[in-house]
């Protein structure tokens, strides 16, 4: 019996990795409220333990080894006929994570943001690996360490971990009350929430093109890890990165924006069945939730009112994975609706040029009855569509085959070069 022991567990991406990697042992999810009769009757083979228990499990352990034994705090736990021993991968896991995306600690800066059981790892591991100086801030920080509102004091921080939930699903939109800009010497921000796979926090890093790195490949290579001690085996290095990719273009929205009638709803659901993902329209869902057509919303209440029910159908789904997302052409008039999909999702904008966009029939679009309207849309609207997008595929052919080759190719080419 394999498993994950914690309290919240139904967004864990724990049993898709650890049944990947041996897909004949079922990975069971124990959510429980207390843990002691769990652990003492020990009716397991080996488990992981997430938060809060990370700390809790040890004194019902016989051995602790290596450093997990520093850091007093474990998340694997093995049972070898009846004595159970408890390790911690969450370390090694972050430190392939760093090296991976090239973010060296010797002789830098870094500011932890948190003080509970994973800054204590974040620090190890900076300390171990000769950082220059070490700022913890916390909401209570106890002795030695900042409150959250010395943040823009510290102004020579070079990396930021942030090991607390602030941006964590399903609260995406929370933030921190600072701004990245005040660290004039920052190059990376490591985030290790990774539900959503970019916070708040990562997205600001992204858009002053810093190191963006979230928490998924700390969270497969650790679990790759525990996979050794739970079956005695050892994976190959690649095992993390394949593992990882696989998982990342699973979890990954694809978005699409652009031009009313440029084929968003179309290729969305082309995409949907290369990539097996589930299919949102967001009109549709917009105009399902409301049990009103949208002409009807723009003639009864007006673009305005639309819009703010537009944003909370973004809300909602963005929040999701595995998607394949039409969107309505206004989408990107509001910025929040952008940040909101990009923390999922990659984001296409299908251009059309104007002179192929003009011999479209515009029918049941509201805003495009007078077609003078289409060309003012479009030369409001372009500049708009350009910098909300992570791809863009200009459709000067309408040759499907050949657009379909190029956004897969594109979405390869993000995923290997962007997110890794």
């Amino acid at each position: 019996m394999f498993g994950l022991l914690g309290k919240k567990l139904s967004h864990s991406f724990s049993k898709t990795i650890h049944e990947s990697l041996q897909n004949e042992h079922k990975y069971n999810l124990y959510e429980l409220d207390s843990i002691d009769s769990f652990l003492k009757e020990r009716q397991f083979k080996a488990i992981n333990v997430t938060i809060p228990y990370k700390e809790d499990v040890i004194p019902y352990l016989d051995n602790v080894e290596g450093v997990a034994k520093v850091l007093g705090n474990v998340n694997t736990i093995v049972n070898t006929n009846g004595t159970l021993t408890g390790y911690n991968t969450d370390y090694d896991g972050l430190k392939f994570t760093l090296s991976h995306n090239g973010i060296s600690l010797k002789d830098k800066v870094v500011i932890i943001l948190g003080n509970g059981s994973t800054s204590r790892t974040i620090q190890h591991l900076c300390k171990a690996n000769l950082a220059k100086k070490i700022y913890v801030l916390a909401r209570n920080p106890k002795h030695g360490e900042y409150h959250l509102d010395a943040f823009e004091t510290l102004n020579t921080a070079q990396i930021i971990f942030n090991a607390t939930p602030v941006g964590m699903f399903p609260n995406n939109t929370d933030s921190f009350d600072f701004d990245l800009n005040s660290e004039s010497s920052l190059e990376a921000v490591v985030d290790l929430v990774y539900n959503p796979l970019h916070s708040k926090l990562l997205l600001q890093a992204r858009k002053l093109n810093l190191k963006a790195v979230n928490g998924l490949m700390m969270l497969v290579h650790q679990a790759v890890l525990a996979s050794e001690y739970f079956h005695n085996t050892k994976y190959p290095a690649s095992k993390t990165i394949d593992i990882y990719k696989t998982l990342l273009l699973q979890e990954l929205n694809i978005v699409f924006i652009g031009m009313p009638m440029s084929g968003k709803t179309h290729y969305a659901k082309l995409i949907s069945k290369l990539y097996k993902k589930e299919v949102i329209d967001l009109d549709k869902a917009l105009v399902l939730a409301e049990g009103i057509q949208i002409d009807t919303i723009f003639k009864n209440y007006g673009e305005n009112h639309f819009r703010l029910l537009e944003s909370k159908i973004v809300d909602k789904y963005a929040k999701q994975h595995n998607k394949a997302i039409s969107t309505g052409g206004g989408v990107i008039l509001n910025p929040d609706n952008i940040e909101l999909l990009k923390q999922n999702g990659i984001i296409i904008f299908l251009d059309v040029p104007f002179e192929i966009l003009k011999s479209f029939n515009p029918k049941n679009r509201p805003l495009l009855q007078n077609k003078d309207n289409l060309k003012k849309l479009f030369d409001y609207r372009h500049n708009l569509y350009v910098d909300s997008c992570d791809i863009r595929i200009i459709k000067k052919s309408l040759n499907e085959d050949l657009i379909i080759k190029r956004i897969e190719a594109e979405i390869d080419e993000y995923i290997n070069i962007k997110w890794t």
